[in-house]
């Protein structure tokens, strides 16, 4: 079940950023990321300033530099890219174990464009994780309305956190630049 739900996520993810383009080229490449180094706070963010991810030591903000938070967390599982839809260069997606951090590229350096939770061996830092209850996520951050679609929208600085529920149950959750 759980296979099947990190597959549901993943495409859905990648259908979702590649759904701007229609008629574009897309390539893949399935080179791995630079080795990593000693983990490292990676956000330029004040804390709790923004909403933030912690894996490997670091602090991984919406915005970060991929560079830095390769620095901090190595070599991913996997790793694909395709021409970019919304930017010149291309969209860079990284599979570690948890979690898949997207990016977008700004001139010869590529940013953390989103950060998906693939399954309940990560949390967020305020405690919410796959398989929580909506309980648990209103007590760690508060009320939110839901939407038709299940999704609750927390946004905090330059980054919403969507946590996506199913029986008031989370099924996702996703941090993405604010809009």
């Amino acid at each position: 079940m759980k296979k099947k739900l990190l597959t549901l996520f993943l495409a859905l993810g990648l259908t979702a950023s590649l759904a701007a383009c229609s008629g574009g080229e897309g390539g893949t490449a399935q080179t791995p990321a630079p080795e990593g180094t000693q983990p490292v706070e990676t956000s330029a963010a004040p804390e709790n300033d923004t909403y933030v991810f912690q894996a490997g030591g670091a602090d991984i903000a919406i915005n970060d530099n991929m560079a830095d938070v390769l620095a901090a967390l190595g070599e991913a599982q996997s790793y694909f890219e395709a021409a970019s839809c919304a930017f010149n260069g291309l969209d860079k997606t990284y599979t570690y174990s948890g979690f898949v951090i997207t990016t977008r590229p700004e001139g010869e350096e590529d940013f953390v464009n989103s950060i998906l939770l693939t399954d309940d061996s990560v949390t967020t830092p305020e405690g919410a994780y796959i398989g929580c209850t909506l309980d648990e996520v209103t007590a760690a951050y508060g009320e939110a309305e839901p939407s038709e679609s299940g999704v609750l929208a927390y946004t905090k600085g330059d980054t919403t956190l969507n946590i996506i529920l199913k029986d008031d149950v989370v099924a996702s959750i996703e941090y993405l630049p604010a809009a």
